[in-house]
């Protein structure tokens, strides 16, 4: 005799064997005993979840020769012929198969025929949404005018793909997914009423594996029952499924969570070469870290699905692991999930998943590299350079910044005591500066000596248009609480972008990480010296300095070995650039000269001054 599939002898035969759909049953028992029965109907939910079996059960009340009834005897000619699939009064149509509008037409043929041996003539549409617009337009006539002996259910897995005016004419009813605590009771009575033995725990794995499924679930038990010899154990079932067991779950987040990325990758290595589903593998990852993230929370929702022997290992986990790292785990195995999906290599997208992870690799953010591209912007439009390669470290060359300006001799009261003209052999003035700068007012934190290793922090940060405004400044004072910033005469265009407070609060990050503190900036170029820029032992008058001596000319420096000299005067003019006496050779010889004849251009190419 031919083995029937448990999921066919056990579909539901009267309205009480459905089971989890409680509101669907009352309501359609309610109609046939009332007499109000509707001439559409359309079930709709997960696969497995008995919306064919109800639409059965629905057409053997209608058409029970005790009825109609909501407890048809099963016994009747009726019954029998609707159980057996040769009921000449329920036809049974895949709209999978028969999709076009010839079959739907070659349908609204046959509904006006009288029922054969029945009452009622019931058609079941199962995966109604499959239909063309064509043949979903011709089904809305025949639902809008049916006879009156004539009963559609419609069947569909995806609801949202039927049209609206076809769910408007229906009465709808929305399946529930069964809970893994209700498929396994089901299991265990069918188990039991067909003597298989099976472990308690077995048939909560079955269940859960069924994914909300009563006809995947006994599918799964009938094939269990041909591969166990004796009882079905939990073991049995983990090696029929492909599982990896929650031994290696708990191992591959403890892992994971403690930066031990050898030992991770030793995992997907081990379980590629025993021909484990890999996919399979992240999809029982992220139910078992699911399970993780809610257990602090809400622990019963957690321990739905999970066996008593697996639940003390997983509630000390979730005690060692915290949420915002699982959150972290889930988030990147989701994403590694979806490349596979997308036809991706399984264990070259866990590997560089798990190594990101372990070894927190981090993509660039794009908020990040949009602000950097916002900055560039600004900068070009302002004028500005867009890079600029900031001072080459103290051993190179610098340039020397202009010669200050001569200032009136101070009165008696001011006059200091030590002499006003330093000797011949003292330090010339940027030394002197920093010099005073080491000594005065820090603290013991030697900023200008530090000054190239700020520069290289924000470069490493990414700030490479800052860095390359501060790059061209030196420290002149720094008392914990203000820093004074100098740039060259020849440079003044940066004092602009340095008080800019995109460029003061990143340089105010660095400096607090560094010194402890984020002091307030002034700045200033070589020539023009505030009050608060000089050190207390050397006052300067309140009179305002005298304009710098006028320009003369002279022969270009020699150039060593080491590149060229700065040249020893500014001109002002654009055209003294290109080979005109005051500018000498006429060879430019910085990026900040190709600034400054840009800058005396009009937008037309000519100079301003013409």
């Amino acid at each position: 005799m031919q083995h029937a599939s448990l999921y066919r002898k056990w579909r539901p035969r009267r309205m009480d064997q459905v089971v989890g759909q409680e509101p669907v049953i009352r309501t359609l028992r309610r109609a046939i005993e009332t007499g109000r029965v509707a001439h559409a109907y359309l079930f709709s939910g997960p696969r497995g979840t008995g919306k064919t079996s109800t639409a059965k059960v629905l057409a053997m009340g209608l058409n029970c020769a005790e009825g109609p009834t909501a407890e048809p005897d099963g016994t009747c000619d009726s019954c029998r012929a609707i159980v057996n699939n040769s009921s000449l009064d329920v036809v049974e149509m895949d709209a999978a198969s028969n999709r076009g509008i010839d079959e739907i037409r070659d349908l609204r043929d046959r509904v006006n025929l009288a029922p054969v041996a029945g009452r009622t003539k019931v058609y079941i549409i199962d995966e109604v949404h499959m239909l063309t617009t064509e043949a979903f337009n011709a089904l809305l006539k025949m639902l809008e005018e049916p006879p009156e002996h004539v009963v559609f259910v419609l069947a569909t897995t995806e609801k949202h793909k039927v049209l609206p005016t076809i769910i408007s004419r229906c009465q709808s009813f929305d399946f529930r997914r069964p809970s893994i605590e209700t498929l396994a009771t089901k299991l265990g009575e069918i188990s039991k009423a067909e003597g298989i033995a099976v472990e308690p725990e077995a048939l909560t794995v079955i269940a859960r594996e069924g994914r909300g499924s009563f006809r995947d679930a006994e599918g799964l038990l009938d094939q269990l029952s041909s591969f166990a010899e004796g009882e079905i154990t939990t073991v049995m079932v983990r090696e029929l499924l492909g599982s990896v067991g929650p031994e290696v779950l708990l191992e591959t987040t403890h892992a994971l969570h403690e930066r031990r990325a050898a030992d991770a990758l030793r995992i997907v290595d081990r379980l590629s070469n025993e021909g484990r589903d890999l996919g399979q593998f992240v999809g029982e990852l992220l139910s078992h870290l699911r399970n993780l993230m809610l257990l602090p929370h809400a622990p019963e929702v957690a321990l739905a699905g999970v066996g008593a022997e697996e639940r003390a290992p997983l509630e000390e986990q979730a005690n060692a692991v915290p949420t915002a790292e699982v959150v972290r785990l889930v988030e990147a195995l989701g994403d590694s999930l979806g490349r596979v999906r997308r036809g991706g290599d399984p264990k070259l997208e866990l590997e560089l998943t798990f190594l990101k992870l372990s070894r927190d690799y981090t993509e660039p953010s794009v908020e990040n590299l949009m602000a950097r591209l916002e900055q560039l912007e600004k900068a070009a439009a302002n004028g500005g350079p867009a890079a600029h390669a900031p001072h080459p470290p103290a051993s190179a060359p610098s340039r020397p910044a202009a010669a200050p300006a001569e200032r009136p001799s101070p009165t008696a009261e001011e006059a200091p005591e030590a002499p006003t003209a330093p000797a011949p052999e003292e330090p010339g003035p940027e030394e002197a500066a920093s010099q005073e700068a080491r000594e005065d007012g820090l603290g013991g934190v030697d900023l200008a000596g530090q000054w190239a290793d700020v520069i290289g922090e924000l470069k490493r940060r990414k700030q490479a248009l800052t860095a390359a405004v501060f790059g061209e400044a030196r420290v002149e004072g720094f008392d914990g609480a203000v820093l004074t910033l100098a740039f060259p005469d020849d440079q003044d265009f940066y004092v602009g972008m340095a008080k800019d407070r995109k460029h003061a609060d990143v340089l105010g990050d660095v400096l607090e990480e560094r010194v402890g503190s984020r002091p307030r900036l002034e700045v200033r170029t070589g020539g023009e010296v505030s009050e608060t820029d000089s050190p207390p032992e050397r006052p300067i008058s309140r009179d305002p300095a005298p304009a710098p001596p006028p320009l003369q000319e002279e022969p270009p420096a020699p150039m060593d070995e080491g590149g060229f000299d700065e040249p020893e005067a500014r001109v002002d003019a654009p055209g003294a650039r290109f080979g005109s006496p005051e500018a000498g050779d006429g060879t430019i010889r910085s990026e900040a000269e190709v600034f400054e004849i840009m800058r005396g251009f009009g937008p037309f190419g000519q100079s301003e001054g013409n």
